[in-house]
């Protein structure tokens, strides 16, 4: 059964590789440093997110685990395997490598946003400009239209395919509501079951920490009409981050 007040956030890409687990587990650490009860809902049979979280160590904010790649056993439903604790707030669906038109009408179903990470390669980019067009025509979308934002993914900066990437972004009419760098952070934080929010150990994840601040305030923008919802503070920003916004110059 659906939370009414919870928020539910779709990662989806039509393609594999583009990050999507990645935008998942990092979101859903990100709510749950900022004191959101948050589940995370895995449906990728490849377990990635479920293998985050299970590296996830004790004295980090908790996440609930929603593990729908799986069956239900003999003496469960789905709905029974899917539920979510009674007070969540945020659920983060992180989505199958590969979906087409007959995965996406369950994951549509009672989402708020979408969210859509799109690679700096001319195979992704066309990718990801059929895929956007497809969601748009999905009968379950037209019946149920949500904001939908692109992220840029694995991006590194001032290259020919920044470039390219760049010039496709422009002429999409779905905004570009955060761009992540290609870094070694996110390897390290997979393994370890964490997210920027959890460790700012240095200037660079300090860097990349607003644009997550970036993307959860235009999730809060477009979700802000919503009744019930339960909104972000004024400043999507954990005590250490702080001063962060200074080096956005």
């Amino acid at each position: 059964m659906d939370e009414p007040n919870a928020l539910r956030i779709l990662v989806v890409n039509g393609k594999g590789g583009c990050g999507k687990t990645t935008i998942a587990t990092n979101l859903a650490a990100a709510y749950a440093r900022l004191g959101y009860c948050v589940a995370l809902t895995d449906h990728d049979a490849q377990a990635s997110s479920t293998q985050w979280l299970e590296q996830r160590a004790a004295p980090l904010p908790s996440i609930y685990l929603v593990q729908a790649h799986q069956r239900p056993s003999m003496y469960q439903t789905r709905a029974f395997q899917q539920r979510l604790p009674h007070d969540v707030d945020r659920v983060i669906i992180d989505t199958p490598s590969a979906v087409d038109d007959r995965n996406l009408d369950p994951l549509l179903r009672g989402v708020d946003t979408i969210l859509v990470p799109l690679l700096p390669s001319s195979i992704d980019i066309r990718a990801g400009a059929r895929f956007i067009n497809q969601l748009h025509a999905h009968r379950s979308y037209r019946l149920n239209p949500v904001p939908v934002g692109v992220i840029a993914n694995r991006v590194r900066q001032n290259t020919t395919t920044h470039a390219k990437l760049l010039q496709f972004l422009e002429g999409l009419d779905v905004p570009t509501v955060a761009t992540f760098r290609d870094s070694a952070l996110y390897t390290r934080m997979a393994e370890e079951g964490t997210g920027i929010f959890d460790d700012v150990a240095t200037e660079s994840a300090e860097r990349e920490a607003l644009e997550w601040c970036k993307l959860m305030r235009w999730i809060d923008e477009v979700t802000s009409q919503q009744d019930g919802v339960r909104q972000l503070p004024p400043l999507a920003v954990p005590p250490h981050y702080r001063n962060a916004e200074s080096l956005e110059a």
